[in-house]
């Protein structure tokens, strides 16, 4: 943690013990709202300052072997069982991009027929979350292609056979977030 070793030493040790489980969990946001509502820090850190400071408090754990390994992505029959235990009528699979400050992943949803908070008869029902990385992937020339778009491509449409519904997938080729849906091809 080098050069933001003096803030981190300036937090208490319990707070910094609760701080490391939950980076060791993978959850490095409720990590930064617990260092900005209890560390006590003063200035407060900004929330992206807070944000730089523990994922570099993570990549050390991780080093150390201490961060929990991601869970194994999900596999087709594992999506097939999810989408199986949904009540509403399947209208269709989508993929679509999202992004957060990690960056860019792929959401892949189960379109249900049933009134939703983006349209009046439809609703998304989350199947899984697709990510091959952060975007420094972008600077190094990593992508495109896009792993994760390939993912759900090869998924989604492997899913939507089984259930003989239309799989979406507007833009696999770059994220953007500002695409139409697949309720909105459909007749009011």
């Amino acid at each position: 943690m080098h050069g933001q070793d003096g803030w981190w030493n300036a937090i208490d040790s319990d707070l910094r013990k609760r701080i490391d489980e939950l980076l060791c969990a993978r959850r490095l946001i409720a990590a930064v709202v617990l260092l900005r509502g209890e560390g006590g820090l003063r200035p407060r850190p900004a929330l992206h300052q807070a944000q730089d400071l523990l994922a570099e408090r993570q990549a050390e754990l991780d080093r150390q072997g201490l961060v929990q390994p991601d869970p194994p992505p999900p596999t087709i029959q594992d999506l097939i069982e999810k989408t199986d235990a949904l009540t509403e009528p399947i209208a269709a699979i989508e993929a679509l991009w999202d992004g957060d400050t990690q960056g860019w992943h792929v959401r892949l949803v189960a379109v249900v027929r049933r009134p939703g908070r983006h349209h009046e008869r439809f609703d998304d029902v989350p199947l899984t979350v697709l990510r091959h990385g952060s975007d420094l992937r972008l600077f190094n020339g990593q992508v495109p292609p896009w792993p994760e778009a390939q993912q759900a491509s090869e998924q989604g449409q492997a899913v939507a056979r089984h259930y003989g519904v239309p799989f979406q997938f507007t833009n696999p080729d770059e994220p953007d977030i500002d695409l139409p849906r697949w309720w909105d091809t459909q007749p009011t």
